[in-house]
């Protein structure tokens, strides 16, 4: 309501001039009739230190623009605006935002959004291809044949190779007693466990 009236009263006091009154010229008469120099500082300060939480581009860049509206000190340009949006993205897009040729900010946000949304979707893609190769690892499937239903030890994969070769290699471990007698070779008394 106040603002309402505020624009009003210009209205009376410029007459039709008020409607082709520039963007600039109304921003800063706003700006001096609605905004403290102390709250402009803070807004300032909140700009300087304004970073991208975790990758969520989309809430940097709008609470960017709004700052940008309003502290025009840092930011005068296009350039430095672009520098500074830049400057503060995720190192994950930074390199591929920074040396882009986007001449204006919008170009570089839709960039910046563009590439977040390309690198969450890749991770997304991996986490649900992670989950799919990892949905049988829980022991309930073959590590030879990758069929459920069997260990590897009872794979009938391994069972075909091995019915021909009678003489299949393993392990033989000695139990019991040696000792040596003089130049003869070790008199074994042992069991055998195969």
């Amino acid at each position: 309501d106040a603002a309402l009236t505020w624009w009003n009263s210009q209205i009376r006091s410029l007459g039709p001039d008020a409607y082709s009154m520039a963007w600039e010229v109304l921003k800063r008469k706003i700006m001096d009739k609605y905004c403290s120099q102390g709250e402009i500082k803070k807004l300032e300060i909140k700009l300087w230190n304004l970073k991208v939480k975790g990758n969520d581009v989309p809430v940097y860049t709008e609470c960017f623009q709004n700052l940008t509206l309003i502290c025009t000190k840092f930011v005068a340009n296009e350039t430095e605006k672009i520098d500074k949006y830049v400057g503060e993205l995720p190192d994950n897009i930074y390199g591929s935002v920074k040396p882009s040729k986007t001449k204006t900010l919008d170009e570089t946000i839709e960039l910046a959004n563009d590439l977040m949304d390309q690198k969450l979707r890749t991770y997304a893609e991996r986490q649900t291809n992670n989950k799919r190769k990892g949905a049988n690892t829980k022991g309930n499937g073959c590590f030879e044949c990758g069929a459920p239903g069997h260990f590897k030890r009872d794979c009938p994969k391994l069972k075909n190779k091995d019915e021909g070769n009678v003489n299949a290699q393993g392990w033989m471990y000695a139990v019991g007693n040696a000792e040596k007698k003089g130049n003869a070779s070790w008199d074994l008394d042992f069991n055998v466990i195969m």
